[in-house]
């Protein structure tokens, strides 16, 4: 009792100090971790590069321009719209200030509560966030400092680590005990293959996304359209909090500016069927299931990201997650906690490609 309970406090006290060496030693640890993933996701081309006798440094530089450029016409793309939509901050004011009062003329009409008495905080906190929000756009056009001298760090850091990457396999054998070295390859492999794979797999399904959103909404009609379709899809990354956020920005940009709540509905419809295909087509057929991790355990780790790194934590614990499993599944000591956050193939119940998937299956034996 007493060896289980000092192992018990070291490993709370281990994971008070790693948690808190996370959140004081952010600023590196975040571009280094980008940087990780970035090296990850490229490494397929620079192989491929390498394949067709390109020297490793030329290959490497070459796919990290090409990158760059595909996000760098991302980013013009959105810049545009979003001068745009910044000028557009005093008409949103003055449509929200105007619903308000309609909103509130419905509540007198139903309840007999005075309009002066009703929603008057919420007005007025609004109304401070529209004010500031033109401000916000512009310092997304026009960036910081900090965030060019982030995003040099992480392109040297993501040289180096394709530049090295066998020296940092042949260093992780090099402390490995012999008789460990075979299991030890795996896990490696294995966490290459499941960070490659999700990360492609997550980028394609925005970018289809995106496509899908900004052609529902322009068919809609709703002004600046491919801004929300792409925001949205990019939101998408996040699981639970940027798909609401993502579809809850357009539908209420809608309803503020437009005199139907025809628009309103319309835009939500778009995003309803937009995350319908995605969850049960789009996912599971692109992403499948390479990050095996329960509802729950995501959840978690969204907290714990948000809180530690902020945004960038919400998006990079995902597939850290996905990385601990399979170091936690390949360490006989640790299979126990691998199985507390893994998720067996029947847990959520099949999804809607995966029934037409058996279906078909089902059929084509039948025809055998």
């Amino acid at each position: 009792m007493h060896s289980r309970l000092f192992n018990f406090i070291l490993l709370m006290l281990f994971a008070f100090l790693f948690f808190g060496g996370l959140y004081f030693a952010r600023n590196f640890f975040i571009p280094l971790s980008f940087a990780a993933l970035l090296a990850m996701l490229l490494f397929p081309l620079v192989h491929k590069l390498e394949s067709w006798k390109v020297p490793s440094g030329v290959a490497i530089v070459l796919s990290i321009i090409a990158f760059f450029l595909v996000v760098g016409a991302v980013i013009t793309i959105l810049s545009t719209q979003i001068a745009g939509f910044a000028q557009d901050v005093p008409l949103i004011k003055e449509n929200m200030t105007s619903r308000i009062e309609e909103i509130q003329e419905i509540i007198h009409q139903k309840t007999g509560v005075a309009p002066d008495r009703q929603l008057s905080i919420l007005k007025q906190r609004l109304s401070g966030f529209l004010e500031t929000s033109g401000t916000y756009a512009q310092r997304i056009l026009t960036g910081t400092t900090g965030t060019l001298a982030t995003f040099g760090i992480v392109v040297i850091y993501t040289f180096f680590f394709l530049l090295y990457r066998n020296r940092f396999i042949n260093f992780t054998l090099k402390i490995t005990p012999v008789k460990d070295e075979r299991r030890t390859r795996n896990v490696i492999d294995g966490i290459s293959k499941v960070t490659q794979n999700y990360l492609t797999g997550v980028l394609t399904v925005v970018c289809i996304l995106a496509i899908m959103n900004t052609t529902g909404l322009l068919i809609v009609g709703l002004p600046h359209a491919i801004f929300f379709g792409v925001m949205a899809a990019i939101l998408n990354i996040i699981p639970y909090v940027g798909t609401f956020i993502g579809g809850l920005i357009p539908t209420v940009y809608a309803f503020i500016t437009q005199d139907s709540l025809g628009y309103a509905a319309a835009t939500a419809a778009v995003f309803i069927v937009s995350q319908f295909i995605e969850n049960n087509f789009l996912t599971p057929l692109i992403v499948g299931s390479k990050v095996k991790v329960n509802p729950l355990a995501t959840i978690i780790s969204l907290f714990i990201g948000g809180f530690l790194w902020g945004v960038a934590g919400m998006i990079l614990f995902i597939p850290f997650l996905g990385v601990v499993k399979i170091i936690f599944d390949n360490v006989e000591s640790l299979e126990p906690y691998g199985y507390l956050i893994g998720e067996d193939e029947g847990d959520g119940g099949p999804t809607v490609w995966q029934r037409i998937k058996s279906k078909l299956g089902k059929l084509l034996n039948k025809g055998s």
